[in-house]
């Protein structure tokens, strides 16, 4: 089981160059191999997700509240409590190949770059993707998205703060604030701000 707390925007196109500026700098940065992951869109229903991913099935629920904050006069979006499990798909024989004619299943392929902020003195200091597991933490993601069959491009830039479930929300705005802070150019609008099941739902 794994707690988050979140903030993210969905927006067409190309990410701006602020955005992409602030990604690369620092030298800390990871830019991971695309992936293709499988989404089961819910009718009616944006406080879950279902989607298969690098072989697992995973199942995620929001816990708290959706709340809009304004972290800047230039950064607002809609934050919340996510948790999620992860199974093996061999623990769910057949689930890849069943499908029913009701489902609506969509592919999105993602090419991700990421920076992680530790948390662990209760300031974010940013630290190198990929060393020791944090105790406490946040990951910065900006992700290139194409919708499959179509390629219909988009991008995204979230914040995804991990840890003590009682401070998720307190070290998400923690990051997005120092982030903000460090790259003023960046612009993110609280209408761009959906999590993954609203998102989808509007595709």
């Amino acid at each position: 089981m794994y707690c988050s707390g979140e903030v993210r925007w969905f927006l067409r196109g190309k990410a701006e160059h602020a955005v992409e500026n602030w990604i690369r700098s620092g030298g800390l940065a990871q830019e991971q191999e695309p992936r293709t992951d499988r989404y089961l869109v819910l009718p009616g229903c944006t406080s879950a997700g279902i989607k298969i991913r690098e072989g697992n099935f995973e199942i995620k629920a929001q816990t708290s509240p959706t709340e809009c904050v304004a972290y800047t006069d230039a950064v607002a979006g809609s934050c919340n409590t996510w948790v999620k499990w992860s199974r093996t798909l061999d623990d769910f024989a057949g689930i890849a190949q069943r499908k029913h004619e009701d489902e609506r299943w969509v592919a999105v392929r993602k090419q991700r770059t990421l920076r992680l902020f530790s948390l662990e003195s209760d300031e974010p200091v940013e630290v190198a993707y990929g060393g020791p597991w944090l105790a406490a933490g946040c990951q910065v993601e900006k992700t290139v998205i194409d919708v499959l069959p179509g390629e219909e491009r988009w991008w995204s830039f979230s914040f995804e703060a991990f840890g003590e479930p009682g401070l998720l929300l307190r070290h998400l705005e923690l990051t997005v604030r120092a982030v903000a802070q460090s790259a003023p150019a960046i612009t993110l609008r609280k209408e761009d701000s959906m999590s993954y099941p609203e998102w989808l739902s509007a595709l």
